[in-house]
């Protein structure tokens, strides 16, 4: 034996040992190759497990000499319809539920019934069948890699992606027809559930030249981007955006709406603005995208363009109707300007006509602003409190995220400052982790501004300078104070960092200072 493995050869190891799926014979066959190969050269070679690992002595027993040697055996104890089963099985990177695997046996006319070909597949083991909550079948990635090269070979490799293709516009489809729908929140799990799968169909029609498909898909996520912390989303939107085939396509609009929307996201109003106004170039059925005329309304929301705001948003509202998030925007515009009755009549109307969950909480959340400018917290914590339980049924993490930052401004102002320092450790973590500085800023500020009011002077001024000098810092709304401070102010990194510091700080002075802590 030799010296004992480092952690970092151990977490190798590991890597190894679940790239070859645990499977007894390929970690014999993997261990076998370590007088040929350092244990990284062997997890970097790993993407041809199955010709890489085996090949040695030949008096071993034929099917074991090679990991592929032994899944063809196996693969070759199944009747032809099993096998071609189980071939087209293998493109969808993260398994699939029972009535997918039934349409796809149906689809390729599998002699007898589809029950019984996945049945014979689970008891040889060549897929595993799952049952928490809904039924799965999933491939070990070596037996899956195997089906990947036996459909190249076969020539079944276009036919297979054509049909994965297919299953992924017809997701994102049901996805967005659910959206405004009581069932939006099992659209979205099954949506997070199928997210391997959506990637892997992403990267086959992008590397196919697939518009139409590619189109379809991002079109049909629009509101994973808007409301979702699925940010790998966004990037599709973004990808699709730039490509140059798009510009004579009829869904480009739409697109450019959707990359729009992404980049809000992603801390930039200014380039969000810009795509939404090239999508209202490109008309749709003869009508503008009213996402572009909503991602519009926010972007000039951000800037405090409070009238061009009402003027986009209620347009947006005439073309996709009441339901929508639309006259909420109009409703947060007019309130900002200063006109609460106003408000509360526009956000009343959208909120009436609001079915989903989340756009239910979203007119909560606006009725919540709009009470909470009016000086009114009671009742403004009621609606917050409401946004957040009604988002979170839906996997609407955005909306949760801006409905907690009103929440712990409200209960900021009423003493409860421990639990608002809390709030604020989490809803800052969680918008830096999904990119949004358009609303981390926001979150920023009012945190400077309790920050103040508890005497920490120091850190309020650094954050609320760097805020104010932030070029993609939204205009400052309602109460909260702009840094005037000459010098040099933190960037991003730094800005986080001074917060986090501050919120610790300040979560270690209220715990001593409590009754009943010695010393207090």
């Amino acid at each position: 034996p030799g010296p004992p493995l480092t952690p970092e050869e151990l977490q190798t190891v590991t890597d190894i040992v679940q790239r070859v799926d645990g499977m007894p014979l390929a970690i014999e066959l993997a261990a076998g190759r370590l007088s040929t190969f350092s244990l990284k050269d062997l997890r970097r070679r790993l993407n041809r497990s199955l010709d890489l690992l085996g090949g040695g002595s030949t008096s071993a027993e034929s099917r074991h000499r090679t990991l592929r040697a032994t899944l063809e055996w196996s693969y070759q104890l199944l009747t032809e319809d099993e096998r071609r089963l189980f071939r087209h099985l293998s493109v969808f990177a993260d398994g699939v539920d029972l009535d997918t695997a039934e349409r796809i046996a149906t689809d390729l006319a599998l002699a007898g019934d589809p029950g019984s070909a996945l049945a014979r597949l689970v008891d040889a083991s060549m897929i595993d069948a799952t049952f928490d909550g809904t039924t799965r079948y999933r491939m070990l990635e070596t037996l899956r890699a195997f089906g990947l090269d036996r459909l190249a070979a076969l020539g079944e490799d276009k036919a297979a992606a054509e049909r994965m293709a297919r299953w992924a516009v017809e997701l994102t489809a049901r996805f967005h027809s659910a959206m405004t729908t009581e069932r939006e929140p099992e659209a979205d799990a099954e949506l997070r559930r199928e997210l391997p799968n959506l990637r892997a169909a992403w990267r086959l029609v992008r590397d196919r030249g697939s518009l139409d498909d590619a189109v379809a898909m991002v079109v049909g996520l629009f509101d994973a981007i808007a409301y979702r912390d699925l940010v790998e989303i966004r990037d599709w939107a973004k990808e699709l955006a730039a490509d140059p085939a798009l510009a004579d396509h009829p869904g480009a609009g739409l697109v450019l709406g959707a990359a729009g929307e992404a980049v809000y996201h992603h801390g930039d109003y200014v380039r969000a603005e810009r795509l939404a106004r090239a999508g209202l170039e490109k008309k749709t059925e003869g009508k503008a995208p009213w996402q572009c005329l909503m991602v519009l309304s926010v972007a000039e929301l951000a800037r405090g363009a409070h009238g061009a705001v009402v003027e986009h948003s209620l347009a947006a509202a005439d073309l996709a109707g009441p339901h929508r998030e639309s006259l909420g925007i109009a409703a947060l515009a007019t309130a900002y300007a200063g006109d609460p009755d106003a408000a509360r009549r526009l956000n009343e109307q959208g909120w009436a006509g609001a079915v989903s969950p989340s756009m239910r909480a979203w007119g909560a959340y606006v009725a919540g602003e709009i009470e909470n400018l009016a000086g009114r917290g009671e009742l403004a914590e009621r609606h917050y409190v409401e946004a957040v339980d009604l988002a979170r049924t839906s996997g609407a993490t955005f909306l949760v995220g801006v409905a907690t930052v009103g929440l712990l401004s409200v209960r900021a102002a009423k003493g409860r400052v421990h639990e608002a320092l809390e709030g604020y450790r989490d809803v800052i973590g969680y918008f830096a982790r999904t990119g949004n500085w358009t609303h981390l800023w926001t979150t920023l500020r009012n945190l400077a501004d309790l920050l103040r009011r508890l005497g920490d002077d120091e850190a309020a001024a650094l954050i609320a300078a760097a805020a104010d000098r932030a070029p993609d810092a939204p205009a400052a709304t309602g109460s909260q104070h702009t840094g005037k401070r000459r010098g040099p102010v933190p960037g991003r990194t730094a800005v986080l960092e001074v917060a986090r510091q501050a919120i610790e700080r300040n979560l270690t002075r209220g715990r001593q200072d409590a009754p009943g802590t010695p010393g207090s």
